[in-house]
């Protein structure tokens, strides 16, 4: 029984032990390592206590020298270069552009918008139609002035039936503008989405691409978003008499040549062209044997790779070319989707009925008010069929968010969604060539085109070297 007692102590001793060290191994994959390092600081002081039991002092002695040579490295580690002199640097002068707001409506406006309603392009858009049912009841009060027979109708006609249709025509068109809305949201979306994706593939060409394929690249990017929209708008000759606009065409000069502008213009499809162009210079570049040695080092050597080395090379191809086919298909669903956009509409059978619900409701609307106004009818039929005319109108107009020019000509609102607005930020953004240090590169922001080969991590080598010093 002893030998029994003695055996179970032990193996319960071992797994009190191991459940310990169990505890300790999973918490510090989960703690932080500050926490983790001061939570073992009384473990520590056991083990060397433990340690010097077992081994002596010569023993506890190499094991705190160990320590403290861990907190020597530790310390070391944490060397970084001085901080910099914010105040020195905010007297340089800048080219940091703050992000432009887009106009917004403001309370303090009311006044304004109120006075400025003859000049809304909203109202001459439905002028024709509110200039009829205007008519139309000015012709409605000279007839009940001469025919006492009208008079003894309208008199006989009740408001009931408009209260009664009223609320359902207000829900048709709250569901025709919403559902505009929503394709103007999804097209401003869409246009993010994309600006988002140019942004990372420029990043992406920046880091990995070299020479003459990274230019090409950085180009045909550039010109992208020009290329798409035009292929979204339609031609109006107030707009645009011409085939691209001058802020579309101020994005794209002097960036493509005439050996791109050949496949362009031939093309059934130019932002797919533009697609299938940088496709086919990522393949060029990632099958270039030459210029993937001398991206690696291996032809400045002169040596060939070792086994290591290429196991290395070959995984950050796989993962570099694999990312930047990733940008290629973004950039194809988002044309695709903004295509959809373009050439779908909202059901024709729902705006019609819209439309004649509204005409009829608005027609009757004088033979109801004219016994009870007067001539206060008129007025009261223009304000209240004005007001109706116009959020169906606006439904209209933003149906098509990338044609809105096409709605609302010389009203200043032309680029509602801010697209156009968005052409030479992007290629700024696509052809700076920071973060690469050379001067030349720092003071043009990289609005031009150059074969130079530069490294974009050149600040990491001088942060680093700065931080030896």
């Amino acid at each position: 029984w002893s030998s029994m007692v003695k055996l179970g102590l032990g193996a319960a001793s071992a797994a009190v032990l191991l459940s310990a060290e169990s505890a300790m191994a999973f918490t510090s994959g989960f703690v932080p390592q500050g926490m983790a390092h001061r939570a073992r600081l009384p473990l520590q002081s056991n083990t060397i206590s433990a340690h010097k039991s077992q081994h002596g002092v010569l023993g506890s002695t190499m094991l705190l020298n160990n320590n403290k040579k861990s907190s020597s490295l530790a310390l070391k580690a944490a060397t970084v270069p001085p901080p910099a002199d914010w105040q020195a640097w905010q007297s340089k002068k800048i080219t940091y552009e703050y992000t432009t707001l887009a106009p917004r409506y403001a309370s303090e406006d009311w006044l304004y918008n109120l006075l400025s309603i003859f000049s809304s392009a909203m109202f001459w858009r439905v002028s024709s139609h509110l200039f009829a049912n205007t008519l139309f009841a000015v012709a409605i009060w000279c007839a009940y002035l001469l025919m006492p027979s009208l008079q003894a109708v309208c008199a006989g006609f009740s408001t009931v039936p408009h209260s009664l249709t009223g609320g359902a025509l207000g829900l048709l068109l709250v569901f025709r503008t919403n559902t505009a809305y929503e394709r103007f949201l999804d097209a401003r979306k869409l246009w993010g989405s994309m600006v988002n994706r140019i942004r990372e593939f420029t990043r992406v060409i920046h880091g990995n691409f070299r020479g003459l394929d990274r230019e090409h690249l950085l180009s045909l990017l550039a010109c992208f978003p020009s290329i798409l929209l035009q292929h979204l708008q339609s031609l109006e000759p107030v707009y645009r008499p011409t085939l691209f606009s001058d802020k579309q065409l101020t994005a794209m000069k002097g960036l493509l040549g005439d050996s791109d502008l050949k496949l362009l213009w031939a093309s059934r499809n130019r932002p797919f062209t533009i697609i299938k162009m940088m496709g086919a210079i990522i393949q060029k570049f990632y099958t270039d044997v030459e210029a993937q040695s001398k991206k690696f080092g291996g032809g400045q050597r002169g040596e060939n790779f070792t086994q290591f080395e290429s196991m290395v090379v070959q995984a950050a191809l796989i993962s570099e070319r694999s990312h930047a086919e990733e940008c290629l298909t973004e950039f194809s669903n988002v044309m695709g989707a903004c295509e959809r956009i373009v050439k779908s509409s909202v059901p024709t059978s729902y705006s019609r009925h819209t439309s004649r619900f509204l005409s009829i409701w608005c027609f009757t609307l004088p033979l109801v008010l004219v016994h009870s106004l007067q001539w206060r009818m008129i007025p009261c039929v223009f304000i209240m069929c004005w007001m109706l005319f116009v959020i169906e109108e606006v439904g209209h107009v933003i149906e098509d968010p990338f044609n809105i020019h096409l709605s609302v000509p010389g009203s200043g609102r032309e680029d509602e969604l801010r697209i156009e607005a968005s052409l030479s930020v992007l290629r700024g953004d696509v052809l700076e060539r920071i973060p690469a240090t050379a001067p030349h590169l720092l003071e043009n922001q990289g609005n031009f085109i150059t074969d130079e080969d530069y490294k974009p991590s050149e600040f990491h080598y001088e942060w680093m070297s700065t931080a030896k010093k």
